[in-house]
């Protein structure tokens, strides 16, 4: 239905005269009257009657008469939240969990600006849970995880590696320290963790920035990306600690097969396996 219709209907309503309304409207009395008949005939009811020099609403006309200001109302909002939405940034998201973010991604957030910078990116720091069921209903893009998901309708891509080093604030760590700091650094690592060690940490923590502030500000232990303490190890605030281990955690880029923004993932991957 033509949004002119409701606008002439209205504009007759208001004025009570078909000449008035036609010159409110800029248009001729005549296509007013067949606007007006338009409705009447979509409507299959009288909207006006018509006695001489009295104008006035039937009670379909009255009924009517406020839809039709809903209606003109509501296609001029749509019609502004249509505008303002074409002029905005396409948006891409992305997600880590809290390691990832702090062993890898955030020292590579200023190139990805630099790459989407034609686009709005919104990045999250999540737990796995969260960042798949946010991949499979499609309101995350990517997601970056240690471990991939190995389910129907994902795609993981290896990215690379980080490597962790077990870090002191002393250099002598054995089975009987009391203050081990132990970080979730994803199921890999927790499964070769408990095989190799027996120690029993005081304070646990999914994030790795917090096991370091812990240990610096009380002393301690804990598996840090050595990127995080390469400079604090030379500085001997901390000790490297030899461990049984594997030191080397993968990155994978974990994304739902399908995705329309595919060529902006591919972008993203090459971008971050040219910074290895």
């Amino acid at each position: 239905m033509d949004i002119r219709l409701f606008k002439t209907f209205i504009a007759v309503a208001d004025n009570k005269h078909f000449g008035r309304a036609a010159e409110t409207l800029y248009i001729t009395q005549a296509a007013v009257s067949a606007r007006i008949k338009q409705l009447e005939d979509f409507y299959n009811s009288l909207l006006f009657i018509r006695d001489k020099n009295n104008l006035r609403l039937t009670p379909a006309g009255e009924a009517l008469l406020s839809h039709a200001h809903l209606i003109v109302s509501q296609l001029e909002q749509s019609k502004l939240a249509a505008s303002i939405a074409s002029e905005q940034k396409l948006t891409f998201n992305i997600a880590a969990t809290p390691n990832v973010w702090d062993a890898f991604l955030s020292s590579r957030i200023h190139d990805a600006l630099d790459l989407f910078d034609h686009l709005v990116l919104n990045t999250e720091i999540s737990v796995r849970e969260a960042i798949q069921r946010k991949i499979d209903d499609r309101t995350l893009d990517v997601g970056l995880l240690t471990d991939p998901i190995k389910e129907d309708g994902f795609s993981n891509e290896l990215l690379g590696y980080f490597n962790l080093a077990l870090v002191g604030s002393r250099p002598q760590f054995t089975s009987e320290v009391n203050d081990y700091v132990l970080v979730d650094w994803g199921l890999t690592f927790n499964r070769e963790h408990a095989l190799h060690h027996k120690v029993t940490p005081s304070f646990k923590t999914s994030t790795a920035i917090v096991a370091l502030e812990v240990i610096l500000s009380k002393g301690g232990f804990a598996y840090l990306a050595s990127s995080q303490v390469k400079e604090l190890i030379a500085a001997k605030k901390l000790y490297d600690i030899n461990t049984p281990v594997q030191i080397k955690r993968p990155i994978y880029l974990v994304y739902k097969k399908n995705n329309p923004n595919y060529q902006l993932i591919e972008e993203l991957k090459n971008l971050f396996a040219h910074l290895q």
